[in-house]
């Protein structure tokens, strides 16, 4: 940050879904790190305004709340309370993934790179969507192993999972290994990967890990093994600089999720498991911090005396 900044006053709209909350919580933490923010919570579910209401220009649930400098949401419902927030209060709306509404209704989107956006005054381009992990020194010397499930991108072969894991949980006979599994990760799956249970190897359900398990187990661990359907997981390690590899899960078609996969592994941030057989080993030199490196864009741009962006070229 280059200048002096009166105090930001946030505010984050959250429609429950655990993922959009820790993006839109990783970008506010992140500019609370750079500069003085004032950041208000707002629940959708409470922010039903009717349109008679937008137009005289009336937000009664915020009536009590300072004038935001920053509108900042993620998720499809978060995108219309956003819109009349800053049509009736001002400020500058912030969508943390590709909108549903044209672009331009935004005064910025920061939207993943695989989602193919070009970027412009208007759209940041970011290596996989935020979230609120922080990089820490290691503090253990355990391996972690994240299982996720099929789903619309990729099919799901639980023998072949459990050959590649054999093999990873045997190459490093002295290490201790945490097994996490997801919502979606299949009944026959859970099954299997109980039998892998020993004085080495232990196993977290999901329904028993709580909010804090990923960022405290990523704190312990190097290397991680995710499988390559869990998306936001893997960024979620590269963001806490742990090497990542990637367990391989077969396509249920080639799509932009499934070819990021290749894409990753090809720039070397993670490592694909048949790379790693094949002698290449795991590494991360350089963690993500996209949270904070899209915050200090947006300081850079943001003119907090007219609360609105200032054109990139102008930063």
């Amino acid at each position: 940050m280059t200048e002096a900044r009166e105090k930001i006053i946030v505010w984050r709209y959250f429609d429950g879904k655990a993922g959009h909350d820790r993006q839109t919580t990783g970008l506010v933490e992140a500019l609370s790190s750079l500069t003085r923010v004032e950041a208000h919570q707002l629940a959708i579910q409470k922010c039903r305004v009717s349109l008679l209401q937008t137009v005289l220009q009336q937000l009664p649930y915020a009536a009590a709340l300072p004038d935001p400098d920053l509108i900042i949401g993620a998720g499809r419902r978060c995108q219309w309370p956003m819109l009349q927030a800053r049509f009736v209060r001002g400020g500058a709306a912030i969508y943390l993934m590709k909108p549903q509404f044209p672009i331009r209704c935004f005064d910025l989107c920061l939207i993943p790179r695989h989602d193919q956006q070009a970027e412009s005054r208007r759209v940041i381009a970011t290596e996989g969507v935020l979230n609120d992990i922080v990089g820490a020194d290691l503090k253990g010397d355990q391996g972690l192993i994240l299982i996720g499930g099929p789903s619309d991108h990729f099919a799901w072969d639980t023998a072949a999972l459990m050959r590649q894991l054999q093999v990873i949980i045997n190459a490093s006979p002295t290490k201790q290994w945490v097994i996490g599994d997801s919502r979606r990760t299949p009944t026959d799956t859970v099954a299997a990967l109980q039998t892998l249970l020993c004085d080495r190897v232990s196993f977290t359900r999901h329904v028993d890990s709580g909010i804090a398990w990923l960022a405290e187990q990523l704190n312990r661990s190097d290397p991680v093994w995710i499988s390559s359907d869990s998306v936001s997981m893997i960024y979620e390690a590269l963001t806490a600089g742990r090497a990542v590899g990637v367990i391989d899960v077969p396509a249920e078609r080639s799509s932009r999720i499934t070819r990021l996969m290749q894409d990753l592994d090809t720039r070397r941030l993670v490592t694909r498991y048949a790379r790693w057989q094949a002698g290449d080993a795991l590494t991360n030199d350089t963690p993500l911090m996209e949270a904070t490196r899209c915050a200090e864009l947006i300081l850079s741009r943001f003119d907090q005396s007219s609360r609105c962006f200032r054109s990139p070229e102008m930063s």
